[in-house]
């Protein structure tokens, strides 16, 4: 892993915390104006989309275009924002039970934020192309 995705690794990190707080709940510190205009109408609501916005955060940072692309087209990339991101949801548990990873992958990832195409880039159309072919 090269200098520049450690630190945007490195970002996402310390906007969350991979602990929970006594109460069980994620403890983000987090400006949010540097994450808003990843979430539903610019303004993250819930754990969730929070960490929806740090996942689009890293895959704009590493494949958002073709500029991005170019510099950063380890598709090794992927597996690590996937392993982040199933790292964070495994933390706390639904209160119905349910599936944290399935439910997100249904609710966000299956939305057109993952569906926007990447510019000027062949072989992958948009992030969940990248994640289904990885």
């Amino acid at each position: 892993m090269n200098d520049y995705v450690y630190r945007k690794f490195l970002f996402v990190r310390n906007w969350f915390p991979d602990k929970l707080d006594e109460n069980g709940d994620y403890q983000f510190i987090m400006n949010e104006n540097n994450l808003n205009e990843y979430c539903t109408s610019n303004r993250c609501d819930g754990d969730l989309e929070k960490i929806n916005a740090g996942c689009l955060f890293l895959f704009d940072a590493f494949f958002k275009d073709s500029s991005s692309f170019k510099y950063h087209n380890n598709i090794n990339i992927v597996d690590y924002i996937m392993i982040w991101l199933s790292y964070m949801l495994n933390l706390k548990k639904n209160n119905d039970g349910s599936n944290n990873l399935e439910y997100f992958n249904n609710t966000y990832i299956n939305n057109d934020k993952y569906k926007n195409t990447i510019t000027g880039v062949t072989g992958y159309t948009n992030y969940k192309d990248l994640i289904d072919q990885k």
